[in-house]
């Protein structure tokens, strides 16, 4: 695991400043882990710290998901709650492991638990609530999502961009046009995925096979939403493409796409 994956980044915001101010107070008791030497007894006060904070985190997140009348808030707590039991797996089997075993499954932990949590979970709970208007004011990509591999990162923009003119469709007919875009979308996002699969074969890339699967997934969702698209209003229409864009693209270019670079 390369620890600079595990630090805090901009790109891990959600768009709510008190659930994003607590997922990065999480991020920066866990680097605590590996910015110093520590020893295990230290560890093992840094993983307590962690275990307490997110259950009070947690708490707070269930409070406001219950607040605001979010339908998946039982499965929502359930992930928590299983997320709580690994933390407290990882604490009874520091005694029987090495400090660097040790390490290194913590930041598994995080990197796999918290961050994948963040990204594909907790977003969607703020997608649920957010306005047609907020949340087309805020769809524009990001420098913060580049991964620092220039022809990679230029893909994943274009994609971005093919997505955002979907959505511009005035003065237009609207239905034409969103058939058209959408196709443009789905047609560069297979030949992408092609792309950056061929890469990671030239550089023997050792998750190629799991990282392929996320793209059939990916794929998977995205025909599922074209097939929805004649049953859908306007309104759900934009908050289904963004939402898709930002929890399964953006997502996996964040979670998946950086492991790529960070190995080559």
């Amino acid at each position: 695991m390369n620890f600079n994956l595990l630090t805090w980044d901009e790109s891990y915001k959600i768009g709510n400043n008190k659930v994003d101010s607590e997922h990065k107070k999480l991020f920066d008791i866990a680097s605590k882990i590996y910015q110093n030497k520590i020893n295990k007894e230290e560890l093992i006060l840094i993983v307590k710290e962690l275990v307490k904070y997110t259950k009070f985190h947690f708490a707070n997140e269930e409070n406001y998901m219950q607040s605001i009348g979010y339908e998946k808030v039982k499965e929502h707590k359930e992930i928590h709650k299983g997320i709580v039991n690994d933390l407290n797996k990882i604490i009874k089997e520091l005694g029987t492991i090495s400090l660097e075993e040790a390490i290194e499954k913590l930041s598994d932990f995080i990197y796999s638990g918290i961050l994948q949590h963040i990204l594909l979970v907790d977003k969607r709970v703020h997608f649920n609530i957010k306005s047609r208007e907020e949340l087309k004011s805020h769809f524009t990509w990001k420098n913060s999502y580049k991964i620092n591999y220039e022809s990679i990162d230029k893909e994943h923009e274009e994609l971005f961009k093919l997505a955002i003119e979907a959505l511009n469709y005035h003065d237009k007919d609207i239905k034409k046009h969103i058939r058209i875009t959408i196709k443009k979308l789905y047609d560069y996002m297979q030949t992408h995925f092609k792309h950056e699969e061929e890469y990671m074969r030239n550089i023997a890339y050792p998750n190629l096979k799991e990282h392929m699967a996320q793209h059939e997934i990916i794929i998977k969702e995205m025909n599922n939403f074209i097939k929805s698209i004649p049953n859908l209003k306007i309104e759900e229409f934009e908050r289904n493409l963004i939402e898709y864009i930002d929890i399964w693209l953006i997502g996996h270019i964040i979670y998946e796409d950086r492991k790529i670079v960070v190995k080559s």
